[in-house]
């Protein structure tokens, strides 16, 4: 049971107040699916509570599976003019993700499940273009289904999501992740020891880094960059994929599509992965690999968490956890990279050391 700190309630003044700054007579479309229900009904009270005007835009699990079954993914990927309009006429936006059974949905086959989330890029184009200020909560995707396919409990892990929004001041965490961009924008190499053996180095090409802080406000809106993600705290960099070196040891599962592992160790020599082992999911790592394409075994991607209100290893988010480092292999080219390659994996050390360019930017975990 939740208790009274990480409450639906509760996340919804987070997500509707310091996330997207929802205003008096401002038109909000708060969307669900059934399994995120509660989350959703209490944004919706959120909302009048401050003067705004919700929309509930609600997708049923169940009839939503019997359409998958009766018609082409086409036609179910459409998005009709009534909710184009009420898109256009939103201030804001709160989305819980769905549907509840992530495990069917991700064997669909490939075309299927492309035809059913096609409208993606036209709904990104317009709320853009309608200077929406939204926010999307992972709590869509930490439905019973997903956490049973992982061994975790449900309910903790949903608890745990929630904290990682309700226990963070969100407007020192804008500062936070900010300034850490900037440094790692200045810089040119990094190195992550910890005492697991852990001693690894990138190099970095001053490439934009990527953050994500959890807030949406006037600045974001006018670069495009309307959508939150919740929780927050991140901020992540295309390395030179040529560079990475020594050992990277896992004491942080991870949860990537091809299934959760522990315990992973890779090493690598001249930005490829030379060597890899698991204590849990090496079957799984290693068949995944067998099928990916060309670029699968370059380092491309590092993550520093920033998020403190975040417990270790916390499904889904585990890369944001303050003072975690995360390491990406294979396609980064949505970072800004050059691996285009669609594989992706990646091993996170929490308790790390991190030097940027010599000087300490974490130490053991506590970001300097």
């Amino acid at each position: 049971m939740l208790d009274s700190a990480a409450t639906p309630e509760a996340l919804a003044r987070v997500l509707l107040g310091p996330a997207v700054r929802l205003k008096r007579g401002e038109n909000v479309i708060v969307e669900s699916w059934t399994h995120t229900l509660p989350f959703a009904t209490a944004c919706v009270v959120e909302a009048r509570r401050r003067g705004g005007v919700p929309l509930l835009l609600y997708e049923d699990e169940e009839a939503w599976w019997r359409s998958r079954d009766a018609v082409p993914s086409r036609q179910m990927g459409r998005v009709g003019s009534h909710e184009w309009a009420a898109l256009a006429r939103a201030q804001a936006y709160v989305f819980f993700p769905g549907p509840a059974d992530v495990v069917r949905f991700r064997q669909l086959p490939t075309a299927d499940s492309r035809n059913l989330v096609g409208y993606n890029h036209e709904w990104y184009r317009r709320a853009r273009s309608a200077h929406l200020r939204g926010v999307r909560s992972l709590l869509g995707y930490a439905s019973d289904v997903q956490a049973a396919a992982w061994h975790l409990d449900g309910p903790a892990w949903r608890e745990q999501l929630i904290r990682g929004s309700v226990g963070v001041d969100l407007a020192a965490l804008k500062a936070e992740v900010a300034r850490v961009a900037a440094r790692v924008r200045r810089g040119k190499e990094l190195r992550v020891t910890a005492s697991n053996g852990t001693d690894f180095t990138v190099r970095l090409r001053g490439r934009a880094p990527q953050a994500e802080d959890g807030v949406v406000d006037a600045a974001d809106v006018k670069a495009g960059e309307n959508m939150a993600t919740h929780p927050p705290g991140w901020v992540a960099v295309a390395i030179d994929e040529n560079s990475a070196r020594g050992l990277a040891v896992a004491n942080r599962p991870s949860f990537p599509r091809l299934g959760r592992t522990e315990g992973g160790q890779w090493e690598f020599e001249g930005g490829r992965l030379r060597s890899s082992s698991y204590a849990d999911g090496q079957a799984a790592f290693e068949a995944a690999t067998r099928e990916a394409a060309p670029g699968w075994d370059r380092a491309g991607l590092l993550t520093l968490g920033l998020n403190p209100g975040l417990a270790p290893g916390t499904p889904m988010v585990e890369d944001q956890e303050a003072g975690a480092v995360t390491i990406g292999i294979g396609g980064n080219a949505g970072y800004g990279g050059s691996n285009r390659s669609p594989f992706v994996a990646w091993i996170t050390i929490g308790e790390a050391t991190v030097a940027l360019d010599g000087r300490p930017l974490v130490d053991r975990g506590k970001v300097l």
